[in-house]
């Protein structure tokens, strides 16, 4: 469900904490430029502030005013600490909209959040869409990047890769496959690793056995005996894809193996994987149910008590894309540098990502999130205030690289799609200038004001507060 359209905005929306900052308050549509020398109120309440006096129905703890100019409304605040903040905007103290903003500490702030899916399928291994047209129903969605993980095929990247060779895209390809040792029930995620795992056994199935056969000496003595073959193979293969630049995943944890899939660990192989040592992220969101999720949650606390952690990731292992929970259900967030491979392996590796599953409930959309309490806490406005609206503008450029995938479309319209979003992200983080309303507008707004003040007084719109008034 995307969010209902809004008539105002606040750029920028995330921001660097105690450091004044210039905020600017612009109308999104045509009708709602504000007047010309009126004055507003801006009320700013910090949400982590218990200074609130519940009783008496919030205190405003920062309330200035600010006089229109140009349709728009401009001030400077230094937003406190690290958190959310709400903007209460009021005009003849009558409450008329409410905006949010987020203040970072440097760290974070330098750091740009991007979503997306660390394990997926195309119709080159078992799943049911081709590979460059998946890419765009991932951008559609509003994903950054997108991991093609096929079961024991890397190739069919580069598949996707040619397709839109020569393309400025607004989402990344992250390289990966699913590896499957022979003689191991053990499916590893490889994401980010610049060659093939699986194309080793495939191709030079002896190597791969001699491998094996040493890596079964070097089993711990503690292992026991039933899991020793196993073992070996996990080590060899994260090994392999730890040499490749990848990061090794532990994937769907809880398929159960008493179920109808025969290659699923059990809960006492899991432990055993989890601690080893070998793995670099753990898919705790992963295509699954929330009884899955829960028992992983369970597990990870206990293991925690112990010492234990390790980063979490969400993905959808989707293999078709109708009628399916996890697509685009179950994601992760990272906070990078860029939105490109090496730097959303390194956030992953770093502990700079989130885990996250929603519900997929059309009308109203519930997020969890698993990670740091600090990512957590940001991650859940972004999620309510960034990703949706940009999912918004992405739509038209995830159908636009799908029918250029398609030879029906020019690589210019993606680009000239992808500059949008650039601009909606840029704006939104502080870091270009809010597009604001043009001498035209202006002169086109007049005009069609002066119309309305002819009109009938009665409520036809939402000018009726006062003797016929303009919208604010």
């Amino acid at each position: 469900m995307l969010p209902a359209p809004r008539n105002y905005a606040i750029y920028p929306q995330v921001v660097l904490a105690d450091k004044p900052t210039e905020m600017t308050i612009v109308p999104t549509e045509r009708a709602f430029l504000l007047f010309e020398g009126k004055e507003y109120n801006v009320i700013v309440t910090t949400l982590d502030d218990d200074e609130t006096d519940y009783h008496d129905g919030g205190t405003c703890h920062h309330k200035l005013t600010a006089v229109a100019h140009d349709g728009v409304l401009r001030f400077s605040y230094t937003f406190p600490a690290e958190g959310e903040h709400l903007i209460r905007f009021e005009y003849k103290e009558q409450k008329f909209f409410e905006l949010h903003v987020f203040s970072l500490y440097k760290d974070l702030y330098r750091l740009r959040p991007v979503r997306g899916d660390l394990h997926s399928h195309s119709y080159r291994s078992d799943g049911r869409q081709d590979p460059a047209a998946a890419m765009g129903h991932y951008r559609e969605q509003g994903y950054d990047f997108y991991t093609l993980t096929d079961h024991n095929r890397y190739y069919p990247g580069g598949e996707v890769d040619e397709v839109y060779d020569g393309v400025k895209l607004g989402i990344t390809r992250v390289k990966g496959e699913e590896v499957h040792a022979p003689g191991s029930v053990v499916h590893i995620v490889h994401a980010g690793g610049k060659s093939s795992v699986a194309d080793i056994y495939i191709h030079d199935k002896d190597r791969y056995d001699r491998e094996i056969a040493e890596y079964e000496s070097r089993v711990p003595a503690s292992i026991p005996e039933r899991y020793k073959g196993r073992y070996a193979r996990a080590m060899w293969v994260t090994d392999r894809i730890h040499e490749a630049g990848g990061i090794a995943i532990f994937a769907h944890p809880y398929w159960r193996p008493g179920a109808s899939k025969v290659y699923n660990v059990n809960n006492e192989f899991t432990r055993i994987l989890l601690t080893s040592g070998m793995f670099d992220a753990f898919e705790l969101v992963g295509g699954q149910t929330q009884v899955g999720i829960n028992r992983c949650v369970a597990l990870l606390m206990e293991l925690r008590e112990e010492g234990f952690k390790i980063p979490l990731v969400g993905s959808s292992d989707v293999h078709g894309m109708e009628n399916v929970s996890s697509f685009p259900h179950m994601f992760t967030i990272c906070f990078v540098k860029e939105n490109e491979n090496d730097a959303i392996i390194d956030a992953v590796k770093q502990f700079n990502c989130v885990a996250v599953e929603a519900t997929n409930n059309e009308y109203t959309r519930h997020y969890r999130c698993y990670g740091s309490f600090r990512l957590v806490t940001y991650a859940q406005f972004l999620l309510k205030n960034y990703f949706p609206n940009l999912q918004r503008i992405c739509q038209g450029e995830g159908i636009a690289m799908r029918t250029y995938a398609f030879d029906d479309a020019s690589k210019s319209l993606i680009e000239a799609q992808v500059k949008q979003t650039d601009n909606y992200r840029l704006r939104f983080f502080g870091k270009k200038a809010p597009a604001l309303p043009t001498a035209a507008i202006h002169a086109f707004e007049e005009k069609w004001r002066a119309v309305h003040m002819e009109g009938p007084t009665a409520k036809g719109s939402l000018v009726h507060m006062d003797p016929p008034n303009r919208q604010i």
